[in-house]
């Protein structure tokens, strides 16, 4: 993983700096899906192909979140296949 400081210009823009970009494969014109997440802001690129898949996994998260909130929570084995793992989360 590819670490590096950047800041927010005074219009509240912000450069991704040229190793994350390389590293990422990324060029002018990308698009990205914003998220604040605690003051953390993420960034996550669009891909036509992964749109709607990214779309779905982000409601599985928000709906994971909100049973968090609630006192819902499953327990996994670490032995576990990731699909296992997968269908109790997302049930």
């Amino acid at each position: 993983m590819e670490v590096s400081i950047t800041k927010m210009s005074q219009n509240g823009q912000v450069v991704i700096p040229s190793e994350i970009r390389r590293d990422a494969g990324i060029g002018p014109s990308t698009k990205f899906i914003v998220f604040n997440e605690g003051g953390n802001i993420l960034l996550k690129q669009i891909k036509k192909e992964r749109l709607v898949e990214d779309i779905k996994l982000i409601n599985k998260v928000i709906k994971s979140e909100e049973q968090i909130k609630k006192g819902k929570y499953t327990k996994a084995d670490t032995k576990m296949k990731d699909e296992e793992i997968d269908d109790i989360l997302m049930s």
